[in-house]
């Protein structure tokens, strides 16, 4: 299954590439997804510094953590990473969840496309495929919002 979701933002990539690497998330979800169950991202990280094809990178959570493995680095431009590992409980189902984050210069700001593909083993996979869709499409939808209130937030002063 592919999940794809576009998002227009009026800054121009290199500054919303750092989302992609390092942020916390500090909105309260409105999707009633997350109260069903959908995991909320609450941050986003490259654990061992720098980013770079082959490094790590998780996705943290209040269930668990997603440990991904990034397998494309073009700043700011594209940056593609699969799952490794995770301790949330789609474990048990999931063989294969990767996402792809397109930033593209639109105008003054950036069109960020994010294309999520999941594969699902078992015998009920056909029945987990929409509540999959509408799990990760919220996820796409909540993580952006967040991005763009970040971006439109005045720095903090330390």
């Amino acid at each position: 299954m592919i999940v794809r979701t576009r998002w227009t933002m009026p800054h121009p990539p290199d500054v919303l590439w750092p989302a992609l690497c390092d942020s916390r998330i500090e909105l309260q979800p409105r999707c009633p997804a997350f109260y069903l169950g959908t995991p909320r991202p609450t941050e986003c990280r490259l654990p061992d510094g720098p980013g770079a094809v082959g490094a790590d990178r998780q996705c943290v959570s209040e269930q668990g953590v997603v440990r991904q493995r990034i397998t494309q680095w073009e700043p700011p431009a594209r940056l593609a990473f699969h799952m490794e590992s995770t301790d949330l409980g789609f474990h048990r189902f999931v063989d294969h969840l990767g996402d792809v984050f397109d930033l593209t210069p639109s105008g003054g700001g950036t069109v960020v496309t994010r294309t999520t593909t999941v594969t699902v083993r078992g015998f009920g996979r056909a029945a987990l495929y929409p509540a999959l869709f509408v799990g990760l499409k919220s996820v796409h939808r909540f993580v952006f919002r967040n991005w763009q209130k970040m971006a439109l937030s005045p720095p903090s002063a330390n």
